[in-house]
């Protein structure tokens, strides 16, 4: 009975596109059941002929690993599958959180630290795809570059954002500008992404973790300024103050200079450029 309507699906097609697959019309002719394990048969067999498997895994939450434990059982069930049944034996590339580190599973694995991007980079990388920068300015590029942290696909995620509110008013001018960006990209927006990071950093201390986060936006938006005014500005106790840029120095995600009784903060992305 099965194979009449089989008969009906281009299946040479499928295990070169098995994204192809209308999963509507094929759940009419096939049933549900049949068509998810169709789909699942030319997929694993089209990864089986691949040489090389990329798995760009998500963000996750430090503090609630379920999503990430389930993400993992599935890929070691991939991994096995592939090892027994698969003539090529293909590589598997997996990209994942650095913080996520540290189960059993990636002991198998050769591990490779990807660093973060610099600003300059990432303008390059999208004048490459796109050859020009529009309708951004470069100006607004790297500041959006420089809010994402060195993380392409944060910044990635910015640059949506921002085309995003761009549309939505209408588009009243031809390029994007910092108006745009800073309607687009909150600061919440920023906070939240830097959370992770920050947890690292401050693992046991939430209000210094919080404060860490408004530090690097206030510094982002006003540029280099003294540690007493940035406290100032803050309504930062000095010693707090003192406390967490020693911290974020370390990390190398500020850099202090001397200039008389007091020091100059600077983000790190802006002290470079400055060099």
């Amino acid at each position: 009975m099965l194979e009449p309507r089989m008969s009906l699906l281009d299946v040479q097609r499928l295990r070169a596109h098995p994204e192809s697959l209308n999963f509507a019309w094929a759940e009419k002719i096939l049933g549900r059941v049949v068509s998810n394990r169709l789909y699942q048969v030319v997929w694993l067999e089209m990864l089986g002929n691949a040489k090389t498997i990329l798995i760009d895994m998500p963000d996750y939450s430090k503090t609630d690993r379920r999503l990430f434990a389930k993400d993992l059982d599935e890929i070691f069930w991939l991994w096995n599958h592939l090892a027994v049944s698969s003539p090529k034996k293909p590589n598997m590339v997996i990209t994942i959180q650095k913080e996520m580190f540290g189960r059993h599973f990636f002991d198998k694995m050769t591990k490779l630290e990807l660093h973060p991007l610099r600003p300059e980079q990432m303008l390059q990388a999208y004048v490459r795809r796109f050859k020009t920068t529009s309708p951004f300015t470069e100006d607004v590029l790297l500041t959006i570059a420089r809010m994402s942290r060195g993380i392409f696909r944060r910044f990635l995620r910015y640059i949506t954002l921002a085309l995003d509110m761009w549309e939505a008013q209408g588009q009243p001018q031809t390029t994007i500008d910092t108006t745009v960006v800073t309607k687009a990209i909150t600061a919440e927006r920023v906070a939240e992404d830097l959370e992770p990071e920050m947890q690292e950093l401050f693992p046991k201390e939430n209000e210094l973790r919080l404060q860490a986060v408004q530090i690097l936006m206030h510094l982002d938006r006003s540029g280099p300024m003294d540690q007493s005014r940035l406290g100032e500005e803050l309504e930062m106790k000095p010693y707090t103050v003192s406390r967490i840029l020693a911290k974020l120095e370390l990390h190398h995600y500020i850099k202090r200079k001397r200039s008389g009784n007091d020091k100059i903060v600077i983000l790190e992305s802006a002290f470079e450029e400055e060099a």
